[in-house]
């Protein structure tokens, strides 16, 4: 088998294409046996880890097969060429949103308990305007997702954390639009997201910073249960990815 190695800041996408080209060219056939991870990081000088992501999305999508003690094959039954590279691109982009809903839980749910603890009346009077406004947005995707970036900030900035806020909004912001990309209003429920918002101010107003914790991770949830509905294999990928140890 014959591989270029990859100059440049190593991805999966890149190792995937390598692979691909390998196939294409005939270098690797149907129910051949790949090198084994590490061969592939020297042969195309990338980390493992990058290696490793590739094969489980090629693994995912049914392009190659991994057995225990034995190495990775290409499979005898291949998908379309075309086929998976729409999936893999819609695989590594949600298992990335993924680990950002686990980053915005773990700091939305801090910055709830600690808006329940310091909210001051200015504080608490911004949180009952911005939950209007997402109130008054239901018909309305795309003003719905601005509203609710102006909710979470709300709730930021009444725990008066100035360097938690502006990691908040750097995550935020990267990530509504891939939200939209993934959840269509067809897909979307945002009274659901309402009601939750509804009783995280509640228990801000009447200082539960536990239950506002809890209801912030609620509210973050609706957004991963709805990715995994429309792709259950991204919700796999990180813990079958662990799994490829060749």
């Amino acid at each position: 088998m014959k591989f270029e190695s990859i100059q440049k800041i190593s991805t999966p996408e890149l190792v995937v294409r390598e692979i691909l080209k390998n196939i294409q060219s005939g270098e690797l056939q149907p129910g051949g046996k790949l090198p084994s991870e590490r061969e592939l990081s020297k042969a195309f000088g990338v980390g493992r880890s990058s290696v490793r992501e590739a094969i489980s999305a090629m693994t995912l999508v049914g392009y190659l097969e991994v057995t225990q003690g034995k190495g990775i094959f290409l499979r005898e039954d291949l998908p379309s060429r075309f086929a998976f590279n729409a999936r893999l691109s819609e695989i590594l982009e949600a298992y990335w949103l993924f680990d950002v809903i686990e980053t915005r839980e773990i700091l939305e749910c801090s910055l709830a308990r600690l808006a329940a603890e310091r909210a001051g009346p200015r504080d608490l009077q911004k949180l009952e305007e911005m939950l209007q406004g997402l109130q008054g947005s239901q018909e309305d995707i795309d003003g719905f997702y601005r509203a609710d970036f102006e909710f979470h900030m709300a709730v930021c900035e009444a725990a008066e954390n100035d360097v938690l806020c502006e990691m908040l909004r750097i995550i935020i912001e990267k990530t509504h639009s891939q939200y939209l990309t993934y959840l269509p209003d067809t897909l979307c429920r945002p009274e659901r997201a309402i009601r939750t918002a509804e009783l995280i101010v509640e228990a801000i107003q009447t200082k539960r910073g536990q239950d506002a914790a809890e209801l912030m991770k609620e509210h973050l949830g609706i957004i991963k249960t709805e990715l995994t509905r429309i792709m259950p294999e991204a919700e796999n990928y990180k813990t079958r990815k662990e799994s490829v140890k060749i």
